[in-house]
């Protein structure tokens, strides 16, 4: 019990999401939950649904599925997926987390080590089959505002397709979505790296922190799936935030027993000692 408690707070600290789960304005952590329903039966809004990302690892891409690119050229996923990549599944128009995710992936590959197109590529796929060549290539140029100068903007693809072929994908990652009426989702915030031959090998959350993407890249290039160890997801919320006031309370809670449980543990491990008049103490120091 203890190792649990222990493993979830490391998680939980090391994914930054504490103070996250106090404020509680517009996202929403969780652990695990019940496994989702495909994404290819998410076809009307407000239906209910588990929002949740089914990891996947060892696995492949159907490499054979068809997009248009920024440009509107039709590629498949096997004509991009040539060396190491990442998989991030997003929507352009989003009001509150895309955009963070498609800003902190650009920090990130700024920062990494690995140079994009000699050890990895990226792409960025849009799960509302609404989206156009046009609304992916807004995007990018804002987001190649924020790369280093001389980056080759070939090696970050932004991909829009049929819903038949977007539920394609985003069921064999197992990631799945909460379409609301305002044409907006609730979505987890997660990347997938995945090997050249499309065999799915690692999920990083949250804010995606060079060193976690960089791990999941080197691991995505020796080809051996790795189970993340984060399990914490952040998710997107459109709508008013006090309508989910008990999930908050769940989670905000969930923290406050984790403190006091390592709390507890820390005082009667390492301070609570026997009493220097305790008999059985007594007896031990002069055995």
């Amino acid at each position: 019990m203890l190792k649990n408690f222990t493993l979830i707070l490391l998680t939980l600290l090391l994914c930054g999401q504490v103070p996250q789960i106090f404020a509680a304005e517009q996202s929403v952590s969780a652990l695990d939950q019940p496994k989702p329903v495909p994404v290819s039966a998410l076809d009307q809004p407000n239906q209910q649904v588990e929002i949740w990302v089914d990891e996947k690892t060892g696995t492949f891409l159907p490499l054979d599925v068809e997009f248009a690119d920024e440009k509107g050229s039709v590629v498949s996923l096997g004509g991009l997926i040539d060396k190491p990549t990442i998989l991030l599944p997003i929507y352009f128009y989003c009001p509150n987390s895309c955009p963070t995710n498609l800003a902190n992936l650009a920090m990130a590959i700024n920062r990494m080590k690995m140079e994009i197109g000699d050890d990895y590529r990226a792409i960025a796929l849009s799960f509302n089959h609404l989206e156009t060549p046009e609304n992916a290539r807004t995007a990018k140029n804002n987001y190649l505002k924020l790369l280093y100068e001389g980056f080759p903007e070939e090696q970050w693809s932004f991909l829009t397709g049929s819903q038949e072929n977007v539920a394609a994908v985003l069921d064999a990652i197992g990631f799945s979505f909460q379409p609301l009426d305002d044409g907006t989702f609730i979505h987890a915030s997660t990347l997938v790296t995945v090997a050249p031959d499309g065999k799915l090998i690692k999920y990083v959350y949250g804010s995606f922190i060079p060193g976690d993407v960089e791990l999941a890249l080197a691991e995505a290039a020796q080809g051996v799936p790795a189970r993340s160890i984060k399990r914490l997801l952040n998710y997107c919320f459109n709508y008013d935030p006090d309508t989910n006031k008990g999930l908050f309370e769940v989670v905000k809670f969930g923290v406050i027993a984790l403190f006091a449980g390592i709390a507890v543990f820390i005082f009667f491990r390492f301070i609570w000692r026997k009493k220097p008049d305790d008999p059985d103490s007594l007896s031990s120091q002069h055995g």
